[in-house]
This record gives structure tokens, C-alpha cells and sequence, in this order.
């Protein structure tokens, strides 16, 4: 297991919001063994030659899809985690990952009826079948398109690949699959309503290894708000690592 943790954040992370920061500290207090490359837009050349494959000068590419395209690469060349920004680790990866990666890729399962996989966390071998090939269909996918023609575009092309190439869908299948829907649920519920019992009796049992978070929710900047308030959805998960 490449045990290599991917986290970008173009503004860079010293300029993040307080959430995503808060993110970042929990991949480090879980995997204190793990190596962890904090990416911005001064630094991520260093890891990828993205300008080899493509000049997204020429194209009108958001940030969250040049991310697509970078986390491929990176996966591709190096191997190793890609964990989005806005995701909390919630359980130390050396204690469920192993389990998961026997096919080289993982990623959790259907976090909605019309989408194969999650990509805001994706574990890779270097070079594993199913990255390469999503890293070269996500390439000639933008070489030959001025923007994507929807925001999902990442998804869609790995499930092109799964219907059209019998080895991709077979390697796909024999992955272990935990539901990326657990992962969302503060997301659902809200991340500043009263924690309850059940709740924070399934944080403490770490079925759910990483949480999806958002940035964009309304006062989510810790600075205004007392973060060891255990009360709270947010602040009691941020206390889980205080």
C-alpha cells in the first residue's frame, strides 16, 4: 500500500477556509505515518506535467475539473490517496484500507442512483489499470472538448469505461464496496443541528472512515463560533481530534 496522501487546495491551504483546514488536520492526527502533499496552484506542477497533456489555457475548465484531471495524473505517476479538501478522516487507514485495495483501486460506492462512485477520496496502486484508463479517457476527453458538458463529467467517463472495457468492469465489480451515502450525512442533516446519541455513537464506532464536508455552508468559519461546543454536528466532530 502507497502510503501517500493527496490534498489540494488551489488558493493554497494557509488561505483555506477554517473547515478545510480542519480536514487536513485530521488526516494528519489519524495517519501521523502517512506522508502528506498539501497541493496549490504554485506547487502542483511539481508532482504533474499537466501542460504535457494539455493547455487549459485554451479551455474554460473550472477548478473542481482541473482537480479531475490532476488527481488522475497524480494517481497515475505515483499512486497513493487523493482525499478532497472537505473530506474528515474519521478512521486511521491503515486499520480498514488494506482490506479494500486487493484489485489496486479503491473508491466508495453510489452516492446516488445515477453515479458508479464517489471521487473525492480514491486510493490507487501506480499505474493500476482502471486509473490509467480514466486518466487517458479524462485526457482525450478535454483535448477534444472547450469545457465538460456536465459537472459529473469524472463519473460519467469511468462509467463509459466500465460498460465498454469487459476488464475494467470485472476489476471494478471485485472492488469491496462500502456506500459513499454515510459519508454525506452531515452533509444532509446539517452541520450545525444538535448532535444526538445515535449520531455520535456512529461517529465513535468509525463504520463511516471519512466524512464529505462542504466549505460553502453557512458558518462553517470556526473563528466565529466556540469549535469545542459539543452540541453542535460540526463542533463535535472537530472535537473528535482536539
Amino acid at each position: 500500500m502507497i502510503q501517500t496522501i493527496y490534498m489540494l487546495w488551489f488558493q493554497g491551504f494557509q488561505n483555506a477556509p477554517d473547515i478545510v483546514k480542519k480536514c487536513v488536520d485530521s488526516w494528519k492526527y489519524y495517519n501521523p505515518d502517512w506522508n502528506l502533499v498539501l497541493l496549490d496552484e504554485e506547487n502542483y506542477r511539481q508532482y504533474v506535467d499537466l501542460d504535457k497533456h494539455l493547455d487549459i489555457t485554451t479551455k474554460n475548465i473550472s477548478l473542481t475539473h482541473l482537480s479531475d484531471i490532476i488527481r488522475c495524473l497524480l494517481l497515475e505517476k505515483y499512486g497513493g490517496v487523493w482525499a478532497d479538501a472537505t473530506t474528515f478522516c474519521n478512521r486511521p487507514l491503515n486499520e480498514w484500507l488494506p482490506d479494500y485495495i486487493g484489485e489496486g483501486f479503491f473508491a466508495f460506492d453510489k452516492p446516488w442512483p445515477n453515479l458508479m462512485l464517489n471521487t473525492w477520496f480514491l486510493y490507487s496502486e501506480k499505474k493500476s489499470y482502471i486509473i490509467k484508463k480514466w486518466c487517458r479517457l479524462t485526457i482525450q476527453y478535454y483535448q477534444t472538448h472547450h469545457e465538460p458538458e456536465t459537472y459529473f463529467i469524472h463519473n460519467y467517463l469511468f462509467q463509459d469505461l466500465y460498460r465498454e472495457d469487459k476488464k475494467f468492469k470485472k476489476i471494478w465489480d471485485n472492488v469491496p464496496k462500502i456506500s459513499g451515502i454515510g459519508a454525506r450525512i452531515f452533509k444532509e442533516k446539517g452541520f450545525f443541528t444538535k448532535i444526538d446519541t445515535k449520531t455520535k455513537k456512529s461517529i465513535a464506532s468509525k463504520t463511516t472512515p471519512v466524512y464529505k464536508l462542504d466549505y460553502k455552508c453557512d458558518n462553517c468559519d470556526v473563528k466565529h463560533v466556540d469549535v469545542y461546543d459539543k452540541k453542535l454536528v460540526l463542533h463535535y466532530l472537530y472535537s473528535t481530534i482536539a
